[in-house]
């Protein structure tokens, strides 16, 4: 992979993070084990490269890839994972996909990851005056 394709991963640590559904008004807690997440989104040049499309309304190798589905998605991190020689994390079964994530390849991460990711560290969402936050 040349320096526009490659996927930089950076480790975060296991840890737990609350999540809450404003319907139900609930919240509830979910730990999670150490993951690895990219450091930033998967570019068009990767995704070119892995899934042999361009799919994206905005053009430039080094811009985040759009217009995809959570298929596309899930498609894209079982290709990623047979270039690299890792096991495919997912397996379609009938109409549906499961999951095993006990393997090494690429996936995409879990709400409770995500969350905890976009949180950076800190304990609860983050909001604010914009004038105060941007």
């Amino acid at each position: 992979m040349n320096a526009d394709t490659r996927l930089a991963m950076i480790a975060i640590p296991a840890g737990a993070v609350i999540l809450s559904d404003r319907r139900t008004r609930s919240s509830w807690s979910v730990e999670f084990a150490p993951y690895q997440l990219g450091v930033v989104p998967v570019t068009q040049a990767l995704y070119a490269q892995v899934a042999g499309e361009r799919p994206s309304a905005a053009r430039g190798d080094r811009l985040p890839v759009e217009s995809v589905s959570w298929l596309d998605a899930v498609r894209f991190c079982n290709a990623l994972s047979r270039q690299e020689g890792l096991p495919p994390v997912y397996r379609r079964d009938g109409a549906g996909v499961e999951c095993d994530a006990n393997v090494d390849g690429y996936r995409l991460p879990t709400e409770a990851e995500w969350e905890n990711a976009c949180r950076a560290g800190t304990t609860g969402p983050r909001y604010g005056p914009l004038d105060e936050i941007a």
